[in-house]
Parts: structure tokens; C-alpha cells; sequence
């Protein structure tokens, strides 16, 4: 129940999340019309937009503590809904088409799904635990392949040029790790304020390790979101964004804090049935957005072409054709 109570308030903080992003965006739309380029932190909107995902964070950082980390991740995935609705408010430009809807309905089954077959129990961690889990063999694996990860992108967006899928990615693993160092300072926190347990903030560095690596990791996330958001349209960049940023909270949790004990084997396949459904819909919208993006540009490019230009375009065709014709003739005189 505690669980479920947790799941609405994080529901809530969804909605300020894709309302921040979507003001950072409409202020970095808003300087490219007025041919200014100042930066983010001199930009009303987008200051109002971070202080907005701000105040989302420091609730987060509450809540994750009191469920568990696979289940509070997938519930990122509704902020696109929100996201679906405000993007055309924010942005006139956008539409929202039939195929978005079925797709933002997938994406709500599918988090459904998740959020009822995750883990119920949500056991209290001290310092000694976490540092148990931290040289686990399989949590050291996916360390490695998160920071290979990274640094691949990093290294070919460098060398070939940064694409969205590089700047969601990068973001969404940010994310993604944050939520982890996140929950792990939110165990450590809530130890220290309802049992009194000093020690681990005394005798040890891991804590101050854990708040480190939050800040960096969030500091990440929001430098490369705002790149993407800067250069994407926002209907495409959050899915994209929010998939690896679920991809990564959920796998996070489920490595780290070993959730996936506490699941049977019918909520497992349940659970993984969920995260499925919430891919393919994250998939659709991303394809029917890039479609839409494609025709815009071919229309674009049609509304640009006037009369003079088709009948200059017939007649440089026409002059190709005969050309053509000639060369033939003349390769047949040359036989004969």
C-alpha cells in the first residue's frame, strides 16, 4: 500500500518533470527567433523550468526512498503522456496524431504492468549493505558496461558528430545511474534521521562517494538533455530520452539492491511483459515522429518551388533526354 501511495506522488512529480523540460525547451525556441544566444542560466523560462525539475528531484530523492527502485523507474515513462499533452501546448508546431495516442496508450499499459508486478518489499539498507552489493560480481559487470557504454558514445559523437540518439542516450544513462546513487544517499539519509545512525557518516568516505556521484551524474543528465531538446524536437527527443533513462533506473535497481529476489517467477515474466509493451510504444512514437518530421521537410521543400522553377526543372530533363538519345545514335554510326 505504502508502495502504491508513493507510485501517485511520483505520478505527480511526472507531470512537473515534463512541464520543466518543455519551458527549457520553449526558452531555448524562443533565443533561436530572436537570434540571441545567451546561456541557459540567463534565460527566465529555462531558469523556471530547472528550478520546476529541482523541486521534482528533491521529491524523488524522498520518495525513493520509501519503494523500490524498479518500481518508481518505470513510472517515469507516464511523464510522456504529460509530455504528448503540453508538447503541443508549448509547441504549436507539434501535432498529436491517431498513431501517438495508441502509442502513449502502450506506454501506459505497459508502465501499469510494471508498477503492479514489481517489488513489494522495500527493505532498509545500511552502509554495510550497499557496500556488500558494490563488489558483487554482477553489479561490477554492468558498471563496466555502463561506463563502456558511455565512453563509446562520447568517443563517436566526438570523432562522427552528435546525434539525438547520442544525446538521449548519454542523458538517459546519466539519468538512469543518478536514480541509483540517488536511492543509495536516500537509505543512508533515512537511517541518520529516524534511527540515529551517525557511524556511517563518520567512519567512512562511501557516503559523501554516493552524494558525489548524484550531483555528477544529474549535472550529466540535464547538460546533454538540453543539448538534445536544443537541436530535436521535444516530441522526439523525451521518448527516445525516457526509454534508455528507464532502461537503465530499472536494470539499475534491479542489479544493485538484487530486487529481483523478491520477485516470483509469474511477476518477473509480468514485469518484463510491461517494460516490453512500454519499448514498442516508446518505438512507435519515436518512428511516427520522425515520419512526420520527413514530410514536413518534403512539403516544405514543395511549397518553395514555384512555376518557374518545375518548368526550369522540365526543361533541364528534357535536355537530358536528348542528349542522351544522341549519344546512342552516335555510338550506332560508329558500329556500323
Amino acid at each position: 500500500m505504502r508502495a502504491l501511495v508513493v507510485a501517485a506522488f511520483s505520478l505527480t512529480l511526472s507531470l512537473g518533470a515534463a512541464v520543466g523540460l518543455n519551458l527549457q525547451k520553449l526558452s531555448m525556441r524562443k533565443e533561436k527567433e530572436h537570434g540571441t544566444k545567451r546561456p541557459p542560466r540567463l534565460q527566465p523560462l529555462w531558469c523556471i523550468g530547472f528550478m520546476i525539475q529541482a523541486f521534482d528531484a528533491c521529491g524523488d530523492f524522498i520518495f525513493i526512498g520509501l519503494a523500490p527502485q524498479s518500481l518508481l523507474a518505470p513510472i517515469g515513462g507516464l511523464s510522456l503522456g504529460f509530455n504528448v499533452m503540453l508538447a503541443p501546448i508549448f509547441h504549436p508546431s507539434e501535432k498529436v496524431t491517431p498513431n501517438v495516442m495508441i502509442a502513449t496508450a502502450l506506454i501506459y499499459i505497459g508502465t501499469i504492468l510494471t508498477i503492479l508486478f514489481a517489488a513489494n518489499t522495500n527493505p532498509t539498507y545500511n552502509l554495510e549493505n550497499l557496500l556488500t552489493f558494490v563488489v558483487t560480481k554482477l553489479f561490477i559487470i554492468y558498471a563496466f558496461a555502463c561506463i563502456c557504454f558511455q565512453c563509446t558514445l562520447l568517443w563517436h559523437g566526438r570523432t562522427y558528430g552528435y546525434s539525438i540518439v547520442h544525446y538521449c542516450a548519454l542523458a538517459g544513462s546519466f539519468g538512469g545511474e543518478c536514480i541509483l546513487f540517488a536511492k543509495s544517499t536516500s537509505e543512508l539519509v533515512k537511517n541518520f534521521l529516524l534511527d540515529q545512525k551517525f557511524d556511517d557518516w563518520v567512519t567512512s568516505l562511501i557516503p559523501y562517494f554516493f552524494i558525489l556521484g548524484m550531483i555528477v551524474t544529474a549535472l550529466s543528465n540535464v547538460n546533454f538533455l538540453n543539448q538534445g531538446l536544443d537541436k530535436f524536437d521535444a516530441l522526439i527527443v523525451i521518448p527516445v530520452y525516457q526509454s534508455f533513462w528507464n532502461a537503465f533506473g530499472i536494470t539499475g535497481g534491479l542489479v544493485f539492491f538484487q530486487e529481483y529476489r523478491y520477485m516470483s517467477t509469474n511477476d518477473g515474466i509480468m514485469y518484463a511483459l510491461g517494460i516490453s509493451i512500454t519499448l514498442v510504444g516508446v518505438s512507435l512514437l519515436v518512428r511516427e515522429r520522425s515520419g512526420g518530421k520527413r514530410l514536413a521537410q518534403r512539403n516544405a521543400k514543395a511549397d518553395l518551388e514555384t512555376p518557374l522553377d518545375i518548368a526550369k526543372e522540365g526543361k533541364i530533363r528534357q535536355r537530358r533526354l536528348r542528349s542522351a538519345k544522341e549519344y546512342k545514335l552516335n555510338e550506332l554510326k560508329s558500329d556500323v
